[in-house]
């Protein structure tokens, strides 16, 4: 229907066009009670052919609107595009090519000879007998085997700690660490490689020997289980981990040449980077990468919404006029200052690798320190001073100081509280916190405050990716709580095959384990023991620990050995 308008002095309406119904009669019309002061006004039905034009001219109207949506659309993803495409190019490039290197380094490799069979990864770490293969070694069985194709990483070599020795020079006794006793028999480079090793059974004497920047240690004595080594024709186990940091650093600092790049993006670029690099290459958990993998993508969600409130702190602060530097300026802040000292601290782990450092960052157990440990703290301790002077020296210009002290104030009161209610705990302020607590201090556009943010930033993912979120109250583990023997095991009516073993008792220990050569020989009540099937005319070593509850064993005491006698 449409209104129409009727002339007050005609008091008819307009002629209706070609087409249109007859005009209504006077009663059919709604008017004015005053026709001399009102128009009239008179329902009429729209024709017909008119609504159809109608109705195609509004569909005419909306397939333009969308032509014209869709022709929008398409000019700003090309001005985006335009603007934005050598950078979405070169991180397409660079994550690509990362990719191929991370599928190539940990995923492809395989062994010709062996019908394309996949090697068995194992860490650097893995050995083939320890102190949790139980009573007479059973939970390491079996002690003999056919050969098994096996791959190691790059870095075994650098690990210098004295726990991962190696014994022997073929075979080797088999809580040797298997990477680096492949590495002295030359089976595989430092840089990692694919193998092939066996278990050979017992052994009376490992002769030590220097190889391939390997030293292996002498050990004239019984151990029931030994590893051999061979090489095999393998294909892509060259472990590539040093080639795909040196991607990433070149990667990361090519980003401050490029244009449009934003800040926030950068940050959460290098923060997921971190993480990945430190739990698939830096400091790996296990040797399952597929499921290292898994857990990261899942895992990474947590670090960067935490990231996102530690940009806001400090980072944001530091890159406030990054679109108005210019190139010179960024490739100092960003590259030199920022990826750099970064890349540096995720590598906070090969501190433990330093033989004459002895510098534990974790850990309960205190390590005999040197005049090097002692330089080397009192040097990091300085610059910690020099930057902690200058960044509170600017705090207190900025005249946010006071902010700062009530925020450490509160956080101080919190742990303290929360320490008394468990006062059975211990304090532990892992790095992962104190790199966290020192951020905001760093939230300057200067080179000192980028370097300094872009190094706890590090240690920061650093300890995330290898420990996780930790608690700065913990409880002491079971086996440091455990006495320790303070006298060795004593040998006594010992014969040609056989020996008689006692010890002293111990305080709150639900029994003792006895281990002959590092091999548990005997686990009960009673404080002496009958050792029996020795070797006659060879010496063997003892050492005695407390058991606590649950078969926790404590720590080993002192060391005692005998010699068999004679046939």
């Amino acid at each position: 229907m449409r209104f129409a308008r009727t002339s007050a002095a005609t008091g008819v309406a307009p002629m209706a066009t070609s087409g249109d119904l007859q005009e209504p009669d006077a009663e059919s019309a709604i008017m004015s009670p005053d026709l001399s002061a009102a128009p009239t006004l008179v329902y009429m039905r729209a024709p017909r052919e008119h609504s159809r034009a109608s109705s195609v001219s509004s569909g005419d109207d909306t397939d333009g609107n969308e032509k014209r949506a869709t022709q929008f659309s398409r000019e700003t993803t090309l001005l985006y595009l335009r603007a934005n495409g050598v950078l979405i190019l070169y991180s397409g490039v660079a994550f690509m090519l990362l990719l191929l290197m991370f599928h190539l380094s940990f995923f492809a490799a395989e062994m010709d000879d062996d019908n394309g069979a996949k090697p068995e990864f194992i860490g650097c770490r893995s050995w083939a007998y320890d102190d949790s293969c139980g009573l007479n070694g059973i939970d390491c069985r079996p002690f003999e085997s056919d050969w098994s194709a096996f791959r190691c990483p790059t870095k075994c070599n650098l690990d210098g700690s004295s726990s991962l020795a190696v014994y022997g020079s073929g075979p080797y006794r088999a809580d040797s660490r298997i990477c680096r006793a492949a590495i002295h028999a030359g089976v595989i480079s430092s840089n990692g490689g694919c193998g092939y090793y066996k278990f050979s059974g017992a052994a009376t004497a490992f002769y030590g020997s220097s190889a391939h920047g390997v030293d292996s240690h002498e050990y004239l004595s019984w151990f029931p289980k030994t590893i051999e080594f061979k090489k095999g024709s393998s294909s892509y186990c060259t472990d590539l981990s040093w080639g795909i940091l040196a991607v990433a650093v070149v990667i990361f600092f090519g980003y401050a040449l490029l244009p449009r790049t934003n800040p926030a993006m950068l940050f959460y670029a290098l923060v997921a980077w971190g993480f990945v690099y430190v739990h698939m290459i830096a400091q790996t958990s296990s040797v399952d990468y597929t499921g290292i993998a898994l857990r990261t993508f899942g895992e990474i969600f947590v670090l960067l919404a935490a990231s996102s409130f530690v940009f806001r702190l400090a980072p944001a602060y530091t890159f406030s006029h990054w679109n108005q530097l210019p190139i010179v300026r960024r490739v100092l802040l960003w590259g030199v200052c920022y990826v750099l000292p970064y890349h540096l601290l995720l590598h906070m782990n090969f501190i433990a690798f330093v033989p004459w450092l002895n510098f534990n960052i974790g850990g309960y157990e205190g390590t005999d320190t040197n005049a090097g440990t002692y330089i080397v703290i009192a040097c990091i301790v300085v610059i910690a001073l020099v930057c902690a002077f200058v960044f509170l020296r600017q705090l207190y210009r900025v005249g946010i100081w006071k902010k700062y002290i009530l925020l450490y104030f509160l956080l101080v009161s919190w742990v303290l509280i929360s320490w008394a209610l468990f006062h059975s705990t211990d304090f532990h302020l892992h790095h992962t916190m104190l790199f966290a607590l020192i951020i905001p201090f760093t939230r300057f556009p200067t080179p000192l405050a980028a370097a300094a943010q872009s190094a706890v930033l590090g240690g920061f993912v650093q300890g995330y990716a290898a420990w996780g979120w930790s608690s700065y109250l913990e409880t002491i583990p079971t086996y440091l709580a455990i006495e320790r023997p303070s006298s060795p095991p004593v040998a006594f009516n010992i014969t040609t095959t056989s020996a008689n073993i006692s010890w002293g008792s111990l305080k709150e220990v639900d029994g003792y384990s006895l281990r002959l050569n590092s091999v548990e020989v005997y686990r009960g009540l009673d404080t002496n023991t009958t050792i029996a099937n020795l070797e006659p005319n060879l010496t063997y070593f003892l050492t005695v620990a407390g058991v606590a509850s649950y078969g926790t064993n404590g720590r080993d005491g002192p060391e005692a050995n005998f010699t068999t006698l004679v046939n």
